[in-house]
């Protein structure tokens, strides 16, 4: 029987939880299996990776359609997993679990229960044409049956953050452990302050990229570059607001490199999020020495110094607040940051996520 696979819902986009995966890979060495390898993400064979790769389906970019459809290939098409002793799951794919014998070691990764089940089923209700959301209420209930049958049977449930593991107490009363994910400081460093902010968060409601936006609208002698993915659901809307503004750059990103170098080389990163389970934007900031401009809300504080290494802004934020954050954080006052940035980047290292994910497997 082979040792060890990861088993993650999509290769879809280069975002943290694929990064994720493949350090999880490079100290498991393990195999990884996906509902399938999208080109618009890590090309593993690039990175190096000598595993066994397995691809369960075929892409599908159309949301509802492609949830429907991995759902169904993680039920039927994933006996492969019988061969492996520890089996670790990601994301939206742990209807797999059936396939697997009492034996076999189960243990999933919970960045968070899926919200269009639980606390956020209302908003993406909200959205669907009045004739598709009886479909929706039918399946969106079968799936959380599937879903909180389906967890139950892991061994082992680990979680980002304390904020994601209240939310698997409080939805579906069970325990936790929790495993932060971590950042390779080797690629997140300072090499130079340029004179623009820097936003690289999805272009959607959630992440309220709108606001910071309209912030800088009314600041023409304050430079912002916002990084998107091309699909983003509000990117017409944003790209509206920024219209004639010569000071607001808006970057597609195909190649990850050039990720890193913008980062680099920022006055600070803005990331103002809605009730956040978790995400490495503001660490790997702090990895390239650049202060964060966030929200006092969620898990962030377990992992915050504030105005040594970021400012934090009331939750309900508006676009004054924003406005007021950038006046605060010259690039001289977050130059004088770095070091405290550095120290406390140094929690979310490489090596320790190693000693612990092994300890706990």
């Amino acid at each position: 029987m082979k040792k060890i696979i990861i088993l993650h819902d999509t290769f879809l986009y280069k975002w943290w939880w694929e990064r994720l995966i493949m350090m999880m890979w490079k100290i498991l060495k393990s195999d990884i299996a996906s509902g399938f390898f999208s080109n618009g993400s890590f090309d593993l064979k690039k990175e190096w990776f000598n595993g066994k790769l397995i691809s369960i389906s075929n892409e599908i970019f159309i949301k509802g359609l492609r949830h429907i459809k991995l759902k169904i290939a993680f039920l039927f098409k994933t006996n492969f997993l019988k061969e492996y002793k520890i089996i670790i799951f990601s994301w939206d794919c742990i209807s797999a679990v059936r396939q697997l014998k009492n034996n076999q070691k189960k243990i999933y990764y919970c960045h968070t229960p899926p919200r269009y089940l639980y606390d956020l089923k209302n908003i993406y209700l909200s959205k669907i044409n009045v004739l598709l959301k009886p479909i929706f209420i039918l399946l969106s209930f079968l799936f959380r049956k599937m879903y909180e049958y389906d967890i139950k049977k892991m061994d082992l449930i680990l979680t980002n953050s304390i904020n994601t593991q209240k939310r698997i107490k409080t939805l579906l009363w069970l325990k936790s452990t929790i495993l932060y994910p971590p950042v390779d400081l080797n690629k997140f460093k300072f090499i130079d302050q340029k004179d623009y902010y820097l936003s690289f968060a999805r272009l959607s409601s959630v992440k309220r990229v709108d606001l910071i936006v309209e912030a800088f609208k009314k600041m023409p002698n304050k430079k912002l570059i916002v990084i998107y993915w091309e699909n983003d659901p509000q990117k017409n809307d944003i790209f509206n607001i920024a219209k004639l503004c010569k000071n607001i750059k808006f970057v597609t990103l195909p190649w990850n490199i050039w990720f890193y170098n913008y980062i680099w080389n920022c006055i600070a990163t803005i990331y103002i999020p809605i009730d956040e389970d978790f995400w490495m934007s503001p660490i790997e900031s702090m990895s390239a020495w650049k202060p964060v401009i966030w929200v006092n809300d969620w898990w962030l504080k377990e992992t915050i110094i504030d105005k040594e290494t970021w400012l934090l802004l009331n939750k309900n934020i508006q676009v004054e607040d924003i406005i007021y954050a950038i006046k605060y954080l010259t690039p001289e006052r977050c130059l004088e940051m770095k070091n405290d940035c550095e120290f406390r980047a140094n929690n979310f290292s490489l090596e320790k996520f190693n000693q612990k994910i092994k300890t706990l497997i």
